[in-house]
């Protein structure tokens, strides 16, 4: 027997509670956690940089139709936590504001969007709240392309 995709069972607890006696049963889907680490490290942004999460990166992808978005981690230091939303301002010139908490020992970048260039700004342990302006930089809703003629 050889597995094409995922060689695992899809009923691996039971209705009742109790687990499936048989073969293949798993509880490690990494599908479900793609998606996670996808809405983790892209839509919010949070991402781990040294082991022990003493250094992290917060850089949202903003794009489509997100305007806003909230994460949170429980490092071996504290809990580090953020929120972001973004706000048209005029035309087509937006604001991006994001609050953050970092706890002791630790090392944010925080990416801000902005007009020109996105700007670093690096910060430790305390409350933070930055805005920037800027501009989407990718059309959307998206165009179809034309049929090859």
């Amino acid at each position: 027997m050889g597995a094409t995709t995922v060689w695992e069972r899809w009923d691996s607890m039971l209705p009742d509670g109790s687990i499936n006696p048989g073969e293949m049963t798993s509880f490690n889907h990494y599908a479900f956690g793609a998606i996670a680490k996808f809405m983790y490290e892209r839509v919010a942004g949070l991402q781990r940089l040294e082991p022990g999460w003493r250094r992290v990166r917060i850089s949202p992808a903003i794009g489509a139709t997100f305007s806003r978005a909230a994460a949170s981690h429980v490092s071996p230091q504290g809990t580090i936590s953020f929120e972001w939303e973004t706000s048209v301002v005029d035309g087509d010139q937006e604001e991006f504001a994001i609050k953050a908490t970092v706890p002791p020992n630790t090392v944010v970048e925080i990416i801000l969007p902005g007009l020109e260039r996105k700007e670093v700004k690096k910060v430790g342990c305390g409350e933070w709240t930055f805005r920037s302006l800027f501009r989407r930089e990718y059309e959307w809703p998206v165009s179809p392309l034309p049929p090859k003629a």
